[in-house]
């Protein structure tokens, strides 16, 4: 007599076969999600912490960079961990900032799903699907941790820069798109992304008519200053947060902003030169090995100007084509 074990698997895999000759194709879709569950469901039994939960309860001056630089630090684990991301936002930043809070929060290697919320309430309910059993059942020792991603310190900003990074991942058709375009505008030239803030803008034309081997792409969001024949200003394309990140990529060298642009920079490797982020207290520079340096608190002068001429060169060379 079979057992009751063998006659319910024989009926599962007759009835696969009834289903899916009906169906006419394999529903890949759906064993894919079918899958997952089951693997999401021996997770959470082990006990496995995969939920990372970070909140806005102040003001945020930049809150794309702010995520950015959170989810470089949070995102750790073996390899093959992912993460499911829960963040909760200022209603005031639901029209500002989600495009590009959204366009960084696909870029992590570890990203596995999201949730944006901005009630309490409803990320208290939806945390609970998250969590293993036990943290449900005993809150107080497998409590979901939650992170201020508030205005960042000089600190938090120092340790990012210093830290080794995973890399980000953009969409295959934004990377090549940014490659083809760097090399039919710098053809044999080098190239060099500049997002420069209001008060340093003169750096731009001083930088290309000192640099005419090299072709500057100028990412900044105001009227470009310069009219140097090496220089062109992308902002008027219309470029969405991905494809700046792109550019920044695929060129030689980065000279701007400590923003998310700059954050994917140095996330990437680019030999990069970032402004701003001091608060007056800080060293007039800190460098990372050869490749990076950092400017807390820039200011126009010669000097300064000549710090970032004497970068390029050591990473361009003195001058000529690659």
């Amino acid at each position: 007599m079979e057992s009751k074990a063998v006659l319910l698997r024989r009926w599962l895999i007759n009835f696969t076969n009834r289903a899916l000759r009906r169906l006419g194709f394999f529903p890949f879709t759906l064993f894919y999600v079918v899958l997952n569950a089951a693997l999401k469901v021996v997770q959470l039994r082990r006990g496995h912490i995969f939920v990372r939960v970070g909140e806005v309860t102040g003001e945020a001056t930049s809150l794309p960079r702010s995520v950015m630089l959170w989810l470089d630090r949070v995102l750790t684990g073996p390899p093959g961990y992912q993460f499911d991301v829960c963040l909760r936002l200022p209603r005031e930043a639901a029209d500002a900032n989600l495009h590009d809070v959204f366009s960084v929060l696909l870029t992590s290697p570890r990203f596995r799903s999201v949730g944006l919320y901005w009630d309490a309430s409803s990320l208290a309910d939806d945390l609970t699907l998250l969590q293993a059993k036990q943290g449900r059942n005993n809150p107080t020792v497998w409590a979901t941790s939650y992170e201020d991603l508030g205005s960042l310190s000089f600190k938090q900003l120092q340790e990012f820069f210093q830290s080794n990074h995973e890399g980000i991942v953009l969409p295959v058709a934004v990377t090549r798109d940014a490659q083809t375009l760097l090399k039919r505008q710098a053809g044999g030239a080098y190239a060099v992304c500049l997002n420069l803030p209001g008060e340093l803008r003169s750096l731009a034309d001083t930088v290309a008519v000192a640099r005419p081997d090299v072709r500057f792409f100028d990412l900044a969001p105001a009227l470009p200053t310069t009219k140097a024949a090496n220089s062109q200003s992308l902002y008027g394309y219309g470029l969405n947060l991905h494809e700046r990140m792109a550019l920044v990529q695929a060129a030689d060298a980065y000279v701007g902003s400590f923003d998310e642009v700059g954050c994917a920079a140095l996330v990437s490797g680019r030999p990069a030169i970032l402004l701003g982020g001091g608060t007056g207290e800080q060293p007039d520079r800190i460098s990372r090995g050869e490749i990076s340096l950092w400017f807390p608190d820039p200011a126009a002068t010669p000097e300064f100007t000549e710090s970032v001429l004497q970068f390029l060169s050591r990473q361009l060379g003195p001058g000529g084509n690659r």
